[in-house]
């Protein structure tokens, strides 16, 4: 296996694309399969070649996906899923074998919904936005620590779906996730629009007003391409919410510090970054499915990645979050109390 700092490394930057405060840096490739050898979640759901079901009678932590294809179904960290008792999004990157079953970790994005409208879930054109997977990366690496499993922290998850609900404006009475995606879409599309995906590119490295904010790569420019419009839709959330969040400050009079263009070019501000992979501390463990999950924590990253058919079938990085950055239980209180009390009404037999 080749070492992930390595691997981080090795990484090709392109010329950015800057849309408003948000920057995207093309990964691009060396070299590449020539085919992927797998099946992307969706392609496989819509040509029912696999589906996605409660477990039983419904386990929020867990779902079972059966592949009924004969080559593996890929499934991506903070993919969402939609339907059945409630939405959810994946914990994690995996690659399920052809023909079989495996239970998949996920976290719930929908927090006052447990009750079916679907026997099945559908894939969906969305993801979990950059800060719920930034957070959720280091509590699934902890759990593999100390319990073996990967779980994230639940109340962290919908309480960072509920501060960017409020200052976007999103509305929903589920406190679905992925309300805010629906209702600030036309926002949303202008970065999509701005940033396509370049021939050769397997990955994209993001910076919010000028700081790394997060970065994916994968093993094929295919895959890439299929993925590019849900990833930059997911740091465009984030984006547009740093902006509403300046927008208040100078509003209330505090003094904010405008974003300029001076420092380091960005890929130099990529590269400065992931040099913290170096010296880092890192836990290989079998993945869920295929391969070998590998994980590494460093002094400004953390990060996580699938190793199988001899590759790096999928890598991300996040910032680190600094002291006092996640929030407070109160908060989370709040509102899953809140979306209790708007819950829509329904009979015991659907409870």
């Amino acid at each position: 296996m080749q070492p992930i700092q390595e691997f981080a490394k090795g990484l090709v930057f392109g010329d950015e694309a800057v849309c408003e405060n948000l920057t995207m840096v093309p990964v691009m490739a060396r070299t590449a399969p020539a085919e992927p050898g797998y099946l992307l979640l969706s392609e496989a759901v819509e040509a029912k070649q696999a589906r996605v079901t409660e477990l039983g009678s419904g386990v929020v932590p867990e779902l079972l996906f059966e592949n009924m294809a004969d080559r593996p179904v890929l499934i991506l960290d903070g993919e969402e899923l939609a339907g059945a008792k409630q939405n959810r999004m994946v914990n994690l990157t995996i690659l399920v074998a052809a023909r079989s079953k495996t239970i998949i970790p996920v976290s719930c994005v929908e927090a006052g919904r447990w009750h079916t409208v679907t026997p099945e879930f559908s894939s969906s054109p969305f993801m979990a936005f950059s800060s719920v997977r930034r957070a959720s990366l280091p509590r699934v690496t902890a759990s593999m620590r100390m319990t073996r499993t990967r779980r994230t922290d639940q109340g962290e998850v919908w309480s960072t779906i509920a501060e960017r609900s409020q200052e976007l404006g999103a509305r929903s009475g589920t406190g679905a996730m992925r309300a805010i995606f629906e209702q600030r879409l036309s926002d949303i599309e202008k970065f999509v629009q701005a940033m396509p995906w370049k021939e050769g590119q397997i990955g994209a490295a993001f910076l919010i007003d000028g700081e790394p904010a997060g970065l994916d790569v994968f093993d094929h420019p295919q895959t890439m391409g299929k993925w590019m419009a849900k990833l930059v839709r997911g740091y465009a959330v984030d984006a547009l919410a740093q902006q509403r969040s300046r927008m208040a400050r100078e509003a209330a009079g505090e003094p904010v510090p405008a974003p300029t263009p001076d420092g380091p070019p960005p890929r130099e501000k990529l590269r400065h970054w992931l040099e913290a992979t170096e010296g880092g501390e890192v836990l290989v463990e079998p993945a869920v499915g295929m391969g070998q999950d590998v994980r590494l924590d460093g002094e400004k990253l953390t990060s996580a990645a699938l190793w199988a058919e001899e590759r790096y079938v999928h890598f991300c990085a996040f910032p680190k979050a600094g002291p006092g950055q996640w929030r407070a239980r109160r908060a989370e209180d709040r509102f899953r109390e809140d979306v209790w009390r708007r819950r829509p009404r329904r009979s015991r037999d659907e409870a």
